[in-house]
């Protein structure tokens, strides 16, 4: 089998994370319901084992040097999908404080905060497509901010679930993290722009010349 497309552990975890994705998205669109309001912890449990997954399939990749194309590009995927999935399922369903008898008491990401996050992959979604047909390479750069980016919103994920059992002094963290991870995805769009055209130009300027170029920069603003 080609080692660019060799299945080694670290790529059957990020395989195994990408699966855990659909009971997620499950436990998301029912976790309001009356009788089911257990599948809120479900789903904070879902999260942390995808989180250590995300950090296991990295570390086994360096320990055991089995890091590949394949896994440079699911690695990242998984993170978008998972970031996808959740804040486009809590700004419709939202999560409900069921201990509070309040009417309304419910807490929803707001629209502006979900279309900026999908929005962030879709360009750079389009971006990598572009890239590869106007040089004929691959090209996903790993970038701080858009790490940063990725971090942020899954904390903004997490503290969402937790929202319901965190203390008063903590209860306003959601909302924090809204305005942080939103000016973080507006960033790093903008930078992975600017970086794409900037590859784009050089690469042509080099066939110009006749000179080869560097060879396939796989890497991507996820955990690995």
């Amino acid at each position: 089998m080609d080692a660019k497309l060799r299945l080694g552990w670290p790529n059957r975890i990020t395989i195994a994370r990408l699966l855990l994705i659909w009971p997620f998205a499950l436990c998301l669109l029912y976790l309001n319901e009356p009788d089911y309001e257990w599948l809120r912890r479900v789903a904070v449990g879902v999260f942390a084992l995808m989180a250590f997954s995300d950090a296991l399939d990295g570390y086994l990749a360096r320990r055991l040097r089995d890091e590949s194309p394949l896994g440079r590009f699911l690695d990242p995927m998984a993170d978008k999908l998972l970031i996808t999935v959740a804040v486009l399922m809590l700004c419709v369903k939202g999560i409900h404080d069921i201990s509070d008898a309040t009417p309304g008491s419910v807490m929803r990401l707001p629209g502006w905060v979900a279309v900026i996050a999908v929005g962030k992959d879709v360009v750079v979604s389009i971006g990598f497509t572009t890239v590869y047909f106007a040089t004929g390479r691959v090209f996903i750069k790993s970038r701080f901010l858009g790490k940063s980016c990725t971090v942020v919103q899954l904390f903004l994920v997490l503290s969402m679930l937790l929202w319901p059992d965190l203390p008063v002094w903590l209860s306003g963290l959601p909302k924090v993290l809204w305005y942080v991870a939103t000016a973080l995805a507006v960033a790093a769009t903008f930078d992975y722009v600017r970086l794409g055209t900037a590859y784009v130009v050089a690469v042509a300027a080099e066939n110009r010349r006749g000179q080869p170029t560097e060879g396939d920069k796989i890497d991507a603003d996820g955990q690995r």
